[in-house]
């Protein structure tokens, strides 16, 4: 096997987000043009720093990134962070590189979150990542992606945690399109119930979209990255009227910097993720501040005129969830869960028939679900009574023949005796 050729400093500077591709395209031809020139080649590093797009502190941090690596090959050894090995990487977010790794005590792969470098010199940004992985790794629940393990290596901040066996919703809908009703409704209600049991926590997620949510082989949708959490705790790195989450799924209150969010907010961001995985894609186009700018005073469109097979029914549930005022949302998860039900069930949440009593229908169709469960209990229990039955009067029959049969032979015997 060919000897897989050593990193350059321009490599290590882009997977850090320490320089743009752009950059380095200029450096680079900066050197072509010293090279036609017939002059010294200047180092990559020292044309970085000459033309301002990085620091001596990032210069410096990639070198020793550099020599480790280095160091790394040499020796033939596995990259290790902590107690765990490097296996490969899995993806970038805004705040650290995901990678799978695997736990050498434990002896199981994980997904290793390590803060990105450029974040190293920013103390609100290394709270904010200490932050995420402590709530995280307080909460756990079926739809939540289990946070193991929090510690730093190096100089490099980490955390580990449960490694999904899976792909992302994102990636579902990016390889099928758009989802059918029925599968969409199924995994916007389980992270609808991740939702309603972080809530307890007074924790507002705050980016919750397709690629923040896992599908296991099982089906089993996972929530993760809290990266943008809103907790309690949030006053300790927060600056007044920032903007975190993703501009496709934001909420308007979220979009304009209002500090007091609450799950309602979550919510929004939901019904946006149900709209993209029922259309293909999300409710707004355009630059990141323009669907921003959407999101806070535009209506909704229709998602029927991207994929016409979508019903009626859901309507309701994508408008009221995408409501821009959170008052004019659903007050509590248990609606949304018995509307979304309603849907299953083929039946209009906003219909006449069913506005006085919708609340009763899902609680006699669960009566029903559990009269049916308890009839089909008793049917086994009389069915086990009638084997039982039918075994005991199958003993006392053959008891009784053999009875029969000594009875005979002793009337027989006492016969002979006294002829």
């Amino acid at each position: 096997m060919a000897r897989k050729a050593p990193k350059t400093f321009e490599q290590v500077a882009l997977e850090n987000d320490l320089a743009s591709e752009e950059q380095v395209k200029q450096c680079l031809a900066k050197q072509e043009e010293e090279r036609a020139n017939g002059g010294e080649i200047t180092p990559i590093e020292d044309l970085m720093l000459e033309m301002g797009f990085m620091t001596e502190d990032n210069v410096r941090a990639v070198r020793t990134a550099l020599d480790r690596l280095q160091r790394d090959e040499q020796k033939g050894e596995p990259v290790r962070i902590g107690n765990y090995e490097i296996l490969g990487k899995i993806g970038d977010g805004g705040l650290g590189t995901v990678y799978k790794a695997r736990q050498i005590t434990m002896s199981r792969d994980v997904a290793l979150k390590v803060l990105h470098k450029k974040w190293l010199s920013d103390e609100e940004f290394k709270k904010r990542f200490l932050l995420e992985a402590r709530l995280a790794g307080r909460l756990s629940h079926q739809n939540l992606i289990q946070v193991y393990d929090v510690g730093r290596d190096r100089g490099l901040y980490y955390f580990s945690m449960e490694y999904i066996d899976g792909e992302t919703v994102e990636d579902i809908i990016e390889r099928e399109g758009p989802l059918e009703v029925t599968r969409a409704i199924d995994i916007t209600m389980q992270v609808l119930r991740a939702i309603t049991y972080i809530k307890k926590f007074d924790i507002v997620h705050r980016d919750i979209k397709p690629s923040n949510v896992m599908i296991n082989r099982g089906g089993i949708a996972k929530l993760g990255d809290f990266g943008f959490v809103k907790s309690k705790l949030d006053h300790v790195i927060s600056t007044e009227g920032e903007v975190l989450g993703t501009p496709d799924y934001i909420s308007p209150e979220q979009a304009m910097g209002v500090e007091n969010i609450d799950w309602r907010s979550d919510q929004y961001s939901l019904g946006a993720s149900l709209y993209h995985m029922l259309t293909g894609r999300p409710p707004y186009e355009g630059s990141g501040s323009a669907v921003m700018r959407q999101h806070i005073k535009a209506e909704l469109p229709d998602p029927r005129t991207i994929n016409p097979e979508i019903p009626e029914a859901i309507l309701h549930v994508l408008e009221r969830t995408m409501a821009k005022d959170p008052n004019d949302r659903y007050q509590t998860t248990s609606e949304i869960f018995e509307d979304l039900e309603l849907v299953k069930m083929g039946q209009d949440p906003t219909s006449d028939r069913l506005a006085v009593g919708k609340s009763t229908i899902i609680r006699a169709f669960k009566i029903e679900q559990k009269l049916v469960q308890r009839a089909n209990s008793e049917v086994e229990v009389l069915q086990d009574e009638l084997k039982r039955t039918r075994k005991y009067m199958l003993y006392s029959f053959v008891i009784s023949g053999v009875l029969m049969v000594a009875l005979v032979l002793v009337l027989v015997l006492l016969v002979f005796r006294n002829s």
